[in-house]
């Protein structure tokens, strides 16, 4: 459980945000978050600040505090990704962003798929998945090795 001193509040392009350190810093050290926690700059160090400004889209901040928060990345419709990714750069944690994208590998989707055919160097190559969850990429004669 978070002490009352570990709590944060975040003010982002007017939106108030409220967190933890511990919640910022897990954004790792190279982030802006981690800079913020850094020894050489402490937030705490004058107890008179109660909020701290950032001149950023409250928006995408929210998206992007569910990272270091819940550890998953969920873009909503209406956040235009490109922007997400430019905030992200801002913050020092697009890397992460990246990573939560993309998710890991799901063999149910593939194993619902069936068969999924597309282009290959000689147009005749497949991608299919196979009875234990796995997948094949089926190649035509030309682009097999000898």
């Amino acid at each position: 459980m978070e002490s009352p001193k570990d709590r944060v509040k975040l003010n982002v392009g007017g939106r108030i945000f409220k967190t933890t350190a511990t919640t910022l810093a897990n954004a790792g050290r190279k982030s802006l978050f981690g800079a913020m926690f850094d020894d050489n700059w402490n937030l705490h160090s004058d107890a008179t600040i109660t909020e701290h400004f950032i001149d950023r889209n409250p928006y995408c901040f929210a998206v992007l505090l569910d990272l270091p928060r819940i550890r998953e990345l969920y873009i909503p419709p209406k956040i235009n990704e490109r922007l997400l990714y430019r905030e992200a750069l801002y913050y020092g944690i697009l890397d992460h962003v990246r990573s939560a994208k993309w998710g890991s590998f799901d063999g149910n989707k593939l194993r619902v798929a069936r068969s999924i055919t597309g282009w290959s160097i000689a147009e005749h190559g497949a991608i299919r998945a196979s009875p234990d969850s796995g997948c094949c990429v089926v190649l035509p004669l030309e682009c097999r090795p000898a």
